[in-house]
């Protein structure tokens, strides 16, 4: 719901002598164009009470006034929207608040957006993030837009390229199911740099959802599902503005033009630039603490409404250039044997969806979704080595959804899908590795999802069936399933099988910025020609867990507190072992690793403007290092987070954003020589962020310090005094590379 098209109303009617006299009725109702309709499933809390009910089919709820004469009525939306209405009761005579401004005088109202909504009133729990969430850390893009939130986390992989790494339940990115529009957009070669490049001002919003998600996505969703969307409200302004510089020498420049080209069809055409022109060495190893770059974004997308169909039409092309290394490279020095790292990357996708109602009333439908993309990405990952690598994908696909009216108590959602991938991968070095697989992966499938529901129990049996032409017949359960103590509080729980392919070089490509060799024992051996990518099976593993969610009234505000808990299993997973022998980067399919998360969420306010979010995670990921199970690398284990918000009456907004990091393991260097060694593990870190914003009309600005205690880490590069010699690693960042960092940026939007 868009706040310009829905006027959210609250009928306050006279009921005493049906209800009682300390019972009311109201009503939550979406004014358009001055037709009134009630919204059902709406929560609404009474502050001073502690009581919350939910709007009924037609938008009506009842509530206790407890002979009280002032109450707090609190209505909170699936779009994120918190309206707050100051209800006073005038003897039995209650006023009726409409969208005219004379018949409001009676009742005060507020309007907030929250950055962060859990929403736990669907079968599956979703962390919602807005525009509101993304403005409170300043930069820049997606990949950078998760400093306030502890389900996702994003740190740096190496201490050369730059590639920032995601994580969510304890696993690494690629088994995350990243989408746009619920289409697979990041996957396959661009899955460490997707996020990458995708402008976080351009976001409309993400959902977060932990665990296996719908089989209608796909079955490669193994620890949870991150989608996102760009700005595509009809009632945009229609031109946006954003600008970005800091004291690290990097700008970014965004512009999103809006155009009405009826009252049913609009267009969004969006443009980014962004580099970083200037390297640094501040931990004086002699590398660049940051690559310089340069990025090119373009895209459109154009959405229609109509009668019988509706749906939009998208095109995005990405250009980025890095270069790292050895800092003398950017000081004018002629000097040969100097270190070198760069990585070109192309990127262009186009995507239709088109749904067709096949009723009037719209509750029957088949959607139809339209995908392909196309990837380039060559490296030169150590010019003294010879290493370099280059990658092409194509990727088409298709998915139909049927979608049925629901019952009282039972729905069903079926369709196909068909995805193909070409693949052609070529890398090299002077170890005399050469390894040039190609693939042709076609899958096709079905799925179904029976949808189960009552008063207090929902629920959803999912399955699909593929046939995957390198894997054979696949099969793919997933279950989802809630329990509703009470309109406050709900269970979650959810339990399925994962699957994917693994993509071995463009998956782990920061781990080859090192003089290790090259190890695949499973494409070295005799069996070469079998029938799958890389020789390897499939990554599969099943993965469960429940949360539990109360919604509260915490200081007469709206509160949530959240808890979750997961446990993933693989039965095969592809490893990257650094810790068996440190000249040496083996990858090879393990089973029986496992990862255990638990975390814990309070969001709450102190004050009107005043919002606080604290949170805690524990990670236990075990994995096998050649015969040892140990804990993976270069995570912390425990990690808490602390946000404040607080903003004035005249439009100063303040965030504090405070990351607290527990240890990293890192590789194991016992072995090397005494002056060769690094610490086995980095040490605790704190991340203190603080920014300031000011609003003036239609222009938003806003500075602010990134990093405020200078926490940096002098030496990610392992014997970095000789990269052309034995067991030089880049690999082994736990932290920051770069200390403090002062921003400053802008918005402006015109109407």
């Amino acid at each position: 719901m868009y706040r310009s098209l829905i006027m959210l109303t609250l009928g306050l009617i006279l009921c005493g002598q049906v209800l009682g006299q300390n019972t009311a009725r109201g009503r939550v109702v979406l004014d358009s164009n001055g037709k009134q309709s009630g919204i059902v499933g709406v929560p609404v809390f009474i502050t001073e009470t502690g009581e919350q009910t939910k709007t009924d089919t037609g938008g009506y709820f009842s509530f206790s006034t407890s002979g009280k004469n002032k109450l707090t009525l609190v209505a909170k939306f699936a779009s994120g929207d918190t309206s707050i209405f100051l209800y006073e009761t005038l003897g039995n005579a209650f006023p009726v608040l409409v969208k005219s401004a004379e018949q409001m005088r009676a009742i005060r109202i507020k309007v907030e957006k929250a950055g962060t909504q859990i929403q736990s009133h669907g079968i599956r729990k979703i962390e919602v993030l807005n525009e509101g969430e993304f403005k409170k850390a300043a930069c820049c893009t997606l990949s950078e837009s998760f400093e306030t939130n502890n389900t996702v986390e994003v740190s740096n992989a190496d201490g050369v390229s730059g590639i920032r790494q995601v994580e969510m339940l304890g696993l690494a990115g690629k088994y995350v199911l990243m989408t746009r529009d619920n289409m697979p957009f990041i996957r396959g070669l661009n899955v460490l740099t997707g996020l990458s490049h995708i402008p976080g001002p351009m976001v409309g919003g993400v959902h977060i959802a932990k665990g296996a998600g719908s089989v209608t996505n796909g079955y490669e969703g193994i620890t949870g599902g991150l989608n996102y969307a760009l700005k595509t409200d009809p009632k945009d302004p229609r031109v946006f503005i954003n600008g970005y510089v800091n004291s690290q020498a990097r700008s970014e420049g965004n512009l999103i033009l809006k155009q009405n080209l009826n009252k049913r069809t609009f267009n969004h055409l969006y443009l980014h630039y962004g580099n970083q022109f200037l390297a640094f060495d501040k931990g004086k190893d002699g590398f660049s603490d940051l690559p310089i770059y340069n990025r090119i974004s373009v895209g459109d997308q154009l959405n229609f409404f109509g009668d019988k169909l509706e749906g939009q039409f998208g095109i995005t092309h990405v250009q980025e250039k890095r270069e790292g290394g050895d800092i003398r490279n950017f000081n004018g020095s002629n000097e040969s044997g100097l270190f070198k790292f760069n990585m070109q990357e192309d990127h262009t996708e186009a995507f239709g969806k088109v749904g067709i109602f096949l009723n009037k009333s719209g509750t029957k439908s088949f959607g139809n979704i339209f995908y392909y993309n196309r990837t380039k990405s060559s490296a030169n990952l150590n010019n003294l080595l010879g290493r370099t690598y280059d990658g092409t994908q194509n990727t088409w696909s298709y998915t139909g959804l049927y979608g049925s009216p629901d019952s009282e108590k039972w729905s069903i959602k079926a369709g196909v899908n068909m995805l193909l991938d070409l693949v052609e991968e070529n890398y090299n070095d002077s170890f005399k590795s050469q390894y040039s697989p190609e693939r042709k992966e076609l899958d096709a499938g079905g799925f179904g999802e029976l949808v189960f529901k009552n008063e207090k129990i929902s629920a959803v049996f999912g399955a699909r069936v593929d046939w995957n032409n390198l894997y054979g017949i696949l099969f793919t359960p997933r279950f989802h399933f809630k329990y509703e103590i009470s309109q406050q509080q709900q269970v979650h729980f959810q339990m399925g099988l994962g699957r994917r392919t693994p993509w071995i070089f463009a998956e782990n490509l920061p781990l080859f910025i090192s003089n290790r060799a090259l190890i695949v024992p499973s494409m070295d051996s005799s069996s070469a020609g079998v029938k799958r990518a890389y020789n390897l099976p499939q990554e599969v593993a099943w993965n469960g867990g429940g949360s539990y969610t109360w919604h509260m009234n915490f200081l007469r505000f709206p509160s949530t507190f959240s808890v979750d808990a997961f446990y993933t299993y693989f039965l095969n997973q592809m490893v990257a072992d650094r810790d068996s022998d440190p000249s040496k980067i083996v990858l090879e399919n393990k089973s029986g690793n496992f990862t255990y998360l638990a975390q814990a969420e309070w969001m709450f306010k102190l004050h009107r403007r005043l919002d606080v979010k604290m949170s805690y995670r524990y990670v236990n990921s075990q994995m096998y290092f050649g015969i040892v199970r140990r804990l993976q690398t270069q995570q912390s284990p425990h990690r808490a987070l602390l946000v404040v918000n607080y903003s004035t009456r005249n439009k100063w907004l303040f965030d504090l954003i405070t990351q607290v990091n527990s240890p990293k393991r890192l590789p194991v260097t016992s072995t090397l020589p005494e002056l060769a060694q690094m610490p086995s593990q980095g040490p605790w870190y704190t991340i203190l962020n603080f920014q300031v914003r000011k609003e003036i009309k239609s222009w938003e600005f806003y500075t602010g310090c990134e990093n405020i205690l200078n926490v940096f880490q002098t030496n990610p590069v392992l014997n970095y005094t000789g990269p052309g010699r034995q067991y030089f690693d880049a690999g082994f960042a736990w932290g920051p590379t770069m200390g403090r960092n002062f921003v400053f940026g802008f918005r402006y939007s015109f109407k």
